[in-house]
């Protein structure tokens, strides 16, 4: 039966391949004859791709850093952050599989050599550039590197040694713009990505372990208290096992995180190296870490008092797994920026406290381009390994949206439309990107009956103003918001001030409105859709929010016309 079955696919395969041979025909009058007036038939020969530089379908590209890579503009003693990748394989290249990674005692001891070898190299280096060794990591588990601070003159010297299979400079990433965040939208995202399915079915993330490297996490937030939490977990039928700081204690970590709550079982900040500073209050890298974390676990329970009541319907914002437990794992703070080496060993860490994933909302500062060197080897390798049981996501798009940056049509000719970065463009790396959410939840403007929703800035919050206000719509061409000859004959103080969007910046509107004390600022698109604004270096109190296009053009047509004059 096995081979009639093959020999009626054989004659299948032939009839399919027979019915797509069609009939060709050519001009043959310039063709090349054989002496006997017939045309000579062309021949194709077959070509290596190897030969042509062109990768198979499902190809990775080993990319080596060459020996004359660095040519970055750097005079001799500057000192820059490099990675000092060791010939010998790390504990997972080794063989050895993530699972419980931390607890297998030949693991262990495989990585205990690592780390032998690593001491005795940093004492090389040192005798070699006769002065101490900055290190900053040891990376052992998914990486052997050795990553310090060293004078980019000294980078040749270093990669002379024996033992040294590479050197190169690390990437440094910033941390996303939080501004283009909207904390309100988790109510209805649920679902739209089957969370509430998923929910229904008895998956709430209990007993799961998500590692969010980012800029940190207000711990003292109600949506991740640890009151509400155990309380959701004795709801359980089935309890699950949480992580402790048993779990922990005596393992190989490369950061020493300490232990918050039931809820937040880890935290530790690597770019400061220290346990004291995990949330976001004690630098200027902003708040994205804690709206990452609610994403992915915030309570699905929130305290009041004595009682416990359900997040989704009152604070309007739950996490797609909300049962799940966070360990913080902090790469931009006080010294800025994350190395490459600061969130791999984050990474490892991960690993090594049994997660189930991690998060890293980071990317270049590049759309589309893609930093080729030994992390990206290795994060292809954590995506593609059957051994690795933690997932890596990655964010796919945190340049916001493409037709942001578009000035005309969305097909133009251009190279660059890609709005995602480095890693998150990595070949096997797990992309998550956002999509046009369903729905918002939030507190509206009510002007004439109607409700105009609007996009806040994370600064100072629209809602901390309550009552009914007198208002000044700034009608100009935004091109420059001129508050003086408007105030001149409409006071704007204690007032709602309206201004369009122009070519002057949003901070710069903002600014300028300051002297004037209105009670807020709103900014109307000129364009249709919604706008997030970035305002870092505002310097007033007010709140300052953006609204539509639409809603703009209502409370225009819904209100009393004056000039002033040019506007």
């Amino acid at each position: 039966m096995k081979n009639t079955r093959k020999f009626i696919t054989m004659i299948l395969a032939l009839a399919i391949s027979v019915s797509h041979i069609l009939p060709v025909y050519a001009d043959t009058s310039d063709l090349p004859d054989n002496g006997n007036g017939e045309p000579v038939e062309l021949e194709l020969e077959e070509l290596d791709p190897s030969t042509l530089h062109i990768h198979k379908l499902g190809e990775v590209e080993q990319q080596e850093e060459p020996e004359e890579e660095i040519t970055f503009d750097f005079n001799r003693d500057d000192v820059v952050r490099v990675s000092i990748v060791l010939d010998k394989p790390s504990t997972i290249d080794a063989g050895y599989s993530t699972e419980n990674i931390a607890k297998n005692r030949s693991a262990v001891s495989y990585r205990d050599s690592l780390i032998e070898q690593q001491a005795v190299m940093t004492k090389t280096i040192e005798r070699k550039l006769n002065r101490p060794l900055d290190v900053k990591w040891n990376l052992t588990l998914a990486a052997n590197i050795i990553s310090a601070n060293v004078r980019y003159g000294d980078i040749n010297k270093i990669r002379m040694i024996d033992g040294v299979k590479r050197v190169f400079l690390e990437n440094r990433y910033e941390a996303m713009d939080d501004s283009v965040s909207d904390p309100l939208t988790a109510n209805t995202s649920t679902g739209m990505v089957g969370a509430t399915a998923a929910w229904a079915d008895g998956y709430t993330g209990a007993g799961s372990r998500i590692a969010i490297i980012d800029t940190g996490l207000d711990t003292t937030h109600q949506s991740v208290n640890a009151d509400a939490f155990n309380y959701a977990i004795n709801q359980l039928e089935n309890k699950p096992t949480l992580m402790t700081v048993s779990d922990y204690s005596g393992l190989t970590l490369n950061g020493k995180g300490k232990y918050i709550s039931t809820k937040i079982p880890y935290a530790y900040n690597y770019v400061d190296n220290n346990s004291t500073y995990v949330n976001h209050m004690n630098d200027t890298e902003g708040e994205h870490g804690s709206h990452v974390a609610g994403i992915a676990a915030a309570n699905r329970y929130i305290k009041q008092g004595t009682n416990y009541v359900d997040a989704a319907s009152t604070v309007h914002a739950v996490g797609m797994a909300p049962d799940a437990q966070i360990l913080v794992m902090k790469v931009f703070g006080a010294s800025g920026g994350a190395y490459d080496s600061d969130y791999f060993a984050a990474i490892e860490d991960a690993i090594a406290l049994g997660c189930d994933s991690a998060n890293l909302s980071l990317g270049g500062g590049s759309p589309g381009f893609t930093f080729g060197n030994t992390y990206q080897e290795m994060l292809n390798s954590l995506s593609s390994n059957t051994n690795n049981k933690m997932v890596v996501a990655i964010s796919a798009g945190n340049s916001y949206a493409l037709t942001q940056y578009l000035e005309t049509d969305l097909y133009i000719d251009d190279v660059s439309l890609h709005t995602g970065g480095s890693p998150g463009t990595y070949i096997n790396s797990l992309g998550v990107a956002a999509a046009q959410n369903i729905g918002a939840t939030g507190a509206p403007l009510q002007f004439n009956g109607k409700d105009i929703y609007y996009t806040d800035t994370g600064k100072t919050a629209m809602t901390s103003i309550t009552g009914s206000y007198s208002f000044v719509y700034i009608d100009a061409l935004g091109e420059a918001d001129d508050y003086s000859a408007v105030n001149s004959a409409v006071s704007l103080n204690g007032k709602i001030v309206i201004v369009n969007r122009g070519s002057n910046t949003f901070v710069e509107k903002a600014n300028n409105s300051i002297s004037y004390k209105p009670k807020a600022l709103i900014i109307a698109n000129n364009q249709p859709g919604s706008i997030s604004m970035g305002l870092d270096d505002f310097t007033g109190s007010f709140p300052v929010v953006s609204i539509t296009l639409a809603d703009a053009e209502y409370i225009k047509n819904n209100s009393t016309k004056k000039t002033t004059g040019n506007y």
